[in-house]
């Protein structure tokens, strides 16, 4: 095994439009962040688990989650136009005096809540197994292809999507193809300081099953969700 040093970071800003409040707002009796705070407190291999944000509210419930909250983010990294790139570059700056030599860091995001610590811990491995710069999560695609996609031009002329005339072929015979989630995103950190993005050359994902992934921007969201977990519970 590498030295990995992993820093777990979960991001949560106040200020959302669709849900107020939503990042703390109660889902299944706790939290939302709560959910995606147990995963990376939980998982063996997570170095130090924080969470970067602009409000003091989700840092008391943060706080109260287990998480860390050495700083409070900025109102500049806390706009809908901040890019997260930014938000994990000051993550690693403000932890910098503690001399922290973190290898990587594993992004969970508040609104995320299906993530869990098996989660965290199976990309870990499998970022060490394939010596990966970036792990993300993915389910399959089953209903639409992209291969069967199309645009169209000024004069309504169809451009298929994919070259190679995929469009010919019998739908088993179309390649399988992924659709990427949020859950989770571990990166190095190497890779985010030269380049300034969490994607490197080689990429990863660890497939998750469709019905966990939940990103939850509108009220309906929040509703599958409550569904989700209360079903898991059971």
């Amino acid at each position: 095994m590498h030295e990995i040093n992993v820093l777990g970071l979960l991001a949560a800003r106040g200020g959302s439009k669709g849900i107020p409040g939503k990042n703390i707002r109660p889902l299944c009796g706790r939290p939302l962040l709560a959910w995606a705070a147990q995963a990376i407190i939980q998982a063996p291999s997570i170095s130090r688990s924080i969470c970067s944000t602009d409000d003091e509210s989700i840092a008391l419930a943060a706080r109260e989650c287990g998480l860390e909250v050495p700083f409070i983010r900025p109102d500049t990294l806390a706009t809908d136009t901040a890019s997260i790139v930014d938000v994990i570059q000051h993550a690693l700056d403000s932890l910098d005096s503690a001399n922290q030599p973190f290898t990587h860091i594993l992004l969970v995001q508040a609104t995320t809540p299906t993530v869990t610590a098996q989660d965290v811990e199976e990309a870990i491995s499998l970022l060490d197994n394939k010596e990966a710069d970036t792990v993300i999560t993915g389910f399959p695609a089953k209903m639409h292809h992209p291969a069967l996609m199309f645009t169209l031009d000024d004069n309504s002329e169809v451009a298929w999507l994919l070259a190679n005339n995929n469009y010919t072929k019998r739908r088993q015979d179309f390649p399988e193809v992924f659709i990427r989630t949020g859950l989770l995103y571990l990166v190095s950190v190497e890779v985010l300081r030269e380049r300034n993005t969490i994607y490197g050359d080689h990429i990863h994902t660890l497939i998750v099953d469709e019905n966990r992934a939940v990103t939850i921007d509108e009220e309906e969201d929040f509703l599958r969700a409550e569904q989700i977990m209360s079903n898991k519970a059971k």
